[in-house]
């Protein structure tokens, strides 16, 4: 049975994702700085983690102006480039089904706020074929954020809808392993290669209260950014899964003091923090139904606390992931993990053969090339009991 923690922890991200967010002063607004009388000399980076996610914090929802009110007769990607071009604001999306068609690319300062999260749909009925095999040999992205700062999703969902049948997966965690879901193509159809959303080169943006389902490939990326706050969305399911395909990952690439709270994610390939320049993300208190994965030489420094990490018996990786020897690179010093709710394939633990992670222990993600793909850095907890040490100004 769960801790009473977990328990918390799953009530609080089931709440906020269909109940919307809570008025209380959440983890990712404005007013939280680092907390000076809880640091711990022997964890220099936890005055780092502290700096993760928006700089000042996601606005308040009745901050910023609302420029434009649509619905889905209206052109989405039109009133994206007004509102750019008269400085920023929100454009209220009213309840209806908002067909996406071709990339929808978002500017800085504009925010998308959906009227309600679940009636506020984004319904993507792009196709593509796998990039590889596409005669022009590019990706294609439903909506894209290249180059700015202070975007913002709010209160919607973003759904692919290209096809009317489900993604492969198993909704039961104990289902038997079964070899098509990551290790075999999606044969139904070979023109379901589009990410949902995918931020490049950005600063100070976020995703808040959204849903992202049914993704074609990736459901949301994060692309040689920094400062980005990714905060209690629901992440379910992609077609894409299939190895070196690139299809089914969230999370960031290259990015930095990016901040994953109150996330509720399942059945998707990976979480991954990978690639150079990947240092100093915080993912907190974030409910996970695939593996964390540290892979292709990430710069490390990333911190991975009170989560659970727990990977169904289906799925075909453990708690813990960093790449495979014969095709990655390893993961970067200083990845530390702290009071993790930790489950590998059914099996206590960040991997098989560790046994279940103990309490107030600070584990540290190291090579695949050792027997396992953690160890124990420090078996004294930090002195004041975390390290994501920040506190509320008001």
């Amino acid at each position: 049975m769960p801790n009473k923690f977990i328990q918390f922890l799953f009530f609080g991200v089931l709440f906020s994702s269909f109940h919307g967010v809570s008025q209380q002063p959440q983890i990712g607004d404005a007013g939280w700085i680092f907390d000076e009388s809880r640091y711990d000399v022997r964890f220099p980076n936890m005055k780092e983690w502290a700096k993760a996610g928006v700089q000042g914090g996601i606005p308040p929802r009745g901050k910023l102006p609302v420029k434009q009110k649509i619905s889905p007769k209206d052109n989405l990607q039109m009133a994206i480039d007004q509102v750019a071009a008269e400085g920023g604001g929100v454009i209220l999306l009213t309840k209806g089904d908002y067909l996406i068609t071709q990339t929808i690319s978002l500017k800085s300062g504009v925010v998308l706020r959906g009227e309600d999260k679940n009636q506020t749909i984004l319904k993507v009925t792009m196709k593509k074929m796998f990039f590889k095999y596409a005669p022009d040999g590019k990706q294609l992205t439903a909506i894209e954020v290249n180059d700015a700062e202070r975007v913002g999703f709010e209160d919607l969902t973003i759904r692919y809808a290209a096809v009317d049948f489900e993604p492969y997966d198993k909704n039961d965690f104990n289902a038997a392993w079964d070899r098509r879901v990551f290790h075999e193509h999606e044969t139904r159809d070979t023109t379901l290669f589009v990410h949902l959303l995918i931020f490049r080169r950005c600063r100070n943006a976020w995703v808040d209260n959204c849903n992202l389902l049914w993704a074609g490939a990736h459901p949301l990326g994060l692309g040689e950014c920094e400062h980005i706050t990714c905060r209690n969305n629901f992440i379910d399911r992609a077609y894409v899964k299939k190895d070196s395909f690139h299809g089914g990952y969230y999370g960031c690439w290259g990015s930095r003091y990016c901040l994953f709270y109150n996330e509720k994610v399942r059945r998707i390939r990976h979480f991954a923090m990978m690639n150079k320049g990947a240092a100093y993300n915080v993912v907190y208190r974030c409910d996970f139904e695939t593996d964390v994965n540290f892979h292709h030489e990430d710069d490390g420094h990333n911190l991975v606390e009170q989560c659970r990490i727990a990977t169904p018996v289906w799925h075909s990786w453990d708690a813990i992931g960093v790449g495979a020897a014969n095709k990655h690179r390893p993961p970067g010093p200083g990845n530390l993990l702290l009071n993790n709710e930790a489950i590998s394939k059914g099996v206590a633990g960040y991997d098989r053969k560790m046994g279940a992670a103990q309490p107030n222990v600070v584990y540290e993600v190291v090579s695949q090339f050792l027997p396992s793909k953690v160890f124990i850095h420090s078996n004294t907890p930090p002195v004041g009991g975390t390290l994501y040490a920040i506190k509320n100004l008001k």
